[in-house]
């Protein structure tokens, strides 16, 4: 079976990849082109909304084959593996900070060296914030026993319409559930990396989710993650139509690619296509978090975007943000693409971004991840999913 974003013989961009969201999977920001500013400035291809980071904080260029970072004068400086720099050569696997934001920096070039060194352990930043076990073997054994045992949880994360705070469906979480690893799905997807098994972890999570929606209410959708490195996997269409034919009732499937590989056009054309044709959703997650996308938006328009929730936590006092936001439920109203907004807190976030135009909401103050059983008992379910027995598909 082919997948749709099988890879070519032209060289693949950097990227950075990072855990925007603590219960969630990695998401990369691909650095195309270069060279790639990041900051708090509207200017900047990868905007973080922290008063910490400055303006024009820091960019990534390339000088012959190597690739570097330089420090744009910002107040609080850019890090790379710990080291404060001005300017620096960048490889494969190093660890970049700017303000509370981490990346990890990652390219495919001739030099094999940084491949090998991408591969062989975490870097000193990423064990000192994880309790995986020390030992790369060990670790790895450990994690194929996780995988071979099933030794994982499902939790779901309600989505709800702003409007009626009725249930919309669910977005599909997973956790650890072996005694030598964290539950952490970071820290497992990190370990997953080095042991090139990211692709057997997130399709184990997918089955379990599909195991665990029997419990859940008909009429929903269901929105499951996708790891950046199943996109060039051939078995990733085969993966989804077991999902599909696994899935019973009237619960639809909604597979979620994040922003930053929403770049070749024609490929997205053939994964919508297939997906269309299996009864599969499409969602771009984490919209906004970088480059704001529009054209791919436009060009190969999916059933729901996911804004960002950089762009929506304290959207209720940010007059520039809240323009932002309206102008992009312009577009997708235009399209007919749904606007999700992650990460709502607080009523009032709620309240504007139902203003602002946005249809479907998600976030602790609207339901936070709960196992399936745990949503099946009226005394544990949140105010939001009160009415969810009637709720129909959006």
């Amino acid at each position: 079976m082919t997948s749709p974003f099988a890879s070519t013989a032209s060289p693949t961009p950097p990227y950075l990849e990072h855990y925007p969201d603590p219960g969630g999977p990695p998401h990369r920001i691909v650095l195309d082109p270069l060279p790639f500013r990041i900051g708090r400035s509207p200017t900047a291809q990868h905007i973080i909304y922290s008063r910490q980071v400055s303006k024009e904080h820091s960019e990534i260029f390339r000088v012959g084959k190597e690739f570097r970072i330089r420090d744009l004068g910002s107040t609080n400086g850019t890090f790379v593996n710990g080291q404060r720099v001005g300017e620096a050569p960048l490889v494969n696997g190093d660890i970049i900070h700017i303000a509370h934001s981490e990346f990890r920096f990652g390219c495919q070039l001739e030099n094999a060296a940084n491949e090998t060194s991408d591969n062989l352990g975490l870097s000193q930043t990423e064990t000192s914030r994880s309790d995986l076990p020390t030992s790369i073997i060990r670790s790895s054994r450990h994690l194929k026993d996780l995988l071979e045992q099933q030794a994982a949880r499902v939790v779901f994360q309600p989505i709800v319409h702003l409007d009626t705070r009725r249930l919309a469906g669910y977005e599909t979480l997973g956790r650890g559930n072996h005694p030598e690893l964290s539950a952490s799905p970071g820290d497992l997807f990190r370990l997953a990396g080095q042991c090139k098994l990211e692709v057997d972890l997130s399709r184990l999570f997918r089955t379990m989710a599909v195991r665990e929606a029997v419990r859940l209410p008909e009429n929903i959708y269901l929105f499951f993650n996708v790891h950046p490195a199943e996109m060039g996997s051939p078995d990733l269409l085969e993966s989804l139509r077991e999902l599909k034919a696994a899935m019973r009732g009237s619960r639809r499937p909604v597979l979620e690619v994040h922003e930053g590989l929403v770049t070749d056009l024609p490929s997205m054309r053939r994964l919508r296509e297939q997906l269309k044709h299996l009864d599969i959703g499409l969602a771009y997650d984490d919209f906004g978090a970088g480059q704001s996308r529009l054209n791919e938006l436009a060009e190969v328009p999916p059933d729901f975007i996911k804004l960002d929730m950089s762009l929506i936590r304290g959207i209720d006092m940010a007059g520039a943000r809240q323009d932002l936001v309206r102008a992009l439920n312009r577009v997708t109203r235009d399209l007919g693409v749904q606007t999700i907004a992650e990460g709502i807190e607080t009523e009032e976030e709620a309240q504007v971004c139902r203003s602002l135009g946005c249809q479907l909401g998600q976030g602790y103050l609207l339901g936070r991840p709960q196992s399936s059983p745990a949503l099946l008992t009226p005394e544990a379910q949140p105010t939001a999913l009160a009415e969810h027995g009637s709720s129909g598909i959006c």
